[in-house]
């Protein structure tokens, strides 16, 4: 029987050096939510500061704005602010994962949610580092609280978070309760989080309230180091994709040679629930999915030095990740991005509607894969390249890429059956 107190949705992943093909750095997410939530990709600029709003209305609660933000593409679900993952101008990664916690999430105010928690990070951190602490401090000040769902889609309010953020010096893993936090500082080799707390007491750094809160709820006596898996999970539980995914990582990696392709592929898994399919229409499905790919600071020869895919589509298997560079003028394109409340209840955009009209066949079309594997080895072997001459700017990679998909899928003709 599954413990339901465990959310049975969303893995995130990282590699990073020496296990990696040409010392690159390799984040990938599942963003699993429930089946009929549309998500959308869209692009956020850096105009919005300080300067010109005083704050940020985010899903539930607003907080003040800061004086510098930096462009951020984030996959989301299209009714809410904020993001399930995504990336910044910067190279910086950030991705999170549901977990369930001591602390009941119900009888909470409205605040923060993880999602929020993401975006922000997007938009003000310069660094992974920075992007850490910017998580401790919201969580420290705000708290976790709100529905973290369409109320539409009849599932469980909230939860609480932990986060995997990338850049291309390194990783860090931030779990979190309530108001507070620990980070793990993650150096070289793979690391995956999953909806159940891994950090014990082997992080780098905490929260300054960690321990009085912990007192406070009568959850820790005070000796010892405190153990925050054993201290605030909410039951002791396995999690099935989190065993599963260890053990793909290791497999994958033990020739020191683990490739973009590798990712997808782990995000790709269906037999370990990683990628998650939905048959009834009204469970969990992966209902969009990133893989990042960053070229470690000392190792930059090129002039791209990262890029980040999306799908922007649920299901993986039958999805194409699709290339994004940011550039000074770099554009999204409209085919991605949801059509606002205001105009339609169901937050659809293009893309999905062309996925949704599609049959299995159409989108199984070897086609599909070919064009999505020589887009990739192209971005690849530019990242690999010492070459510094190349004069295409990517402005607009993304849209004529996701453009391409849809003609490919309205121009394929289902085999007729006698």
């Amino acid at each position: 029987m599954v413990d339901k107190t465990i959310p049975r949705s969303c893995d995130t992943f990282v590699v990073l050096p020496p296990l990696t093909d040409s010392n690159l750095h390799i984040f990938g997410k599942n963003s699993d939510r429930p089946t009929k939530e549309v998500q959308e990709v869209i692009l956020v600029s850096n105009e919005h500061t300080s300067e010109n709003k005083n704050h940020v209305q985010c899903t539930h609660i607003q907080v003040p704005q800061v004086s510098t933000t930096y462009r951020c593409i984030l996959s989301k679900p299209a009714w809410c602010w904020g993001a399930e993952m995504g990336a910044n101008e910067h190279g910086v990664c950030v991705g999170n994962e549901a977990v369930h916690s001591k602390i009941a999430y119900d009888t909470r105010d409205k605040a923060l949610t993880g999602l929020d928690i993401v975006r922000l990070a997007l938009e003000r951190a310069k660094n992974a580092k920075s992007a850490v602490e910017i998580i401790g401090e919201l969580v420290e000040q705000y708290g976790q609280g709100g529905t973290c769902y369409d109320p539409t889609c009849n599932s469980p309010s909230g939860y609480d978070n932990s986060f995997l953020v990338v850049d291309d010096k390194e990783a860090w893993v931030v779990e979190t309760c309530d108001r507070v936090w620990v980070a793990k500082h993650i150096k070289e080799g793979y690391y995956q989080i999953s909806n159940i707390y891994g950090i014990e007491d082997d992080y780098t750094t905490h929260s300054k309230n960690l321990e009085s809160f912990a007192k406070e709820k009568n959850l820790w006596d005070g000796k010892g180091k405190l153990n925050f898996a054993e201290t605030f999970q909410e039951s002791s539980s396995s999690c099935s994709r989190l065993t599963a995914g260890q053990k793909l990582l290791a497999d994958l990696t033990k020739n020191g040679n683990f490739s973009v392709f590798d990712m997808i592929s782990i995000l790709r898994d269906d037999q370990s629930g990683i990628c998650m399919i939905d048959g009834t229409g009204h469970g969990y499905t992966s209902t969009g999915s990133q893989v990042s790919v960053l070229t470690a600071a000392d190792k930059r020869k090129s002039q791209i030095d990262v890029c980040h895919f999306f799908t922007a589509t649920p299901n993986p298997k039958v999805s194409l990740f699709k290339p994004f560079i940011f550039s000074d003028k770099a554009e999204l394109g409209p085919l991605t991005v949801s059509t606002p409340s205001e105009i339609t209840t169901q937050r659809i955009h293009p893309l999905y509607v062309a996925h949704q009209k599609a049959t299995r066949e159409q989108l199984e079309d070897k086609r599909l894969k070919d064009f999505e594997h020589e887009g990739i080895m192209e971005i690849i072997n530019k990242l690999k390249s010492a070459d510094e001459n190349y004069t295409d700017t990517y402005e607009t990679l993304f849209h004529d890429t996701v453009s391409a998909e849809i003609e490919l899928l309205r121009e394929h003709k289902p085999t007729k059956r006698s």
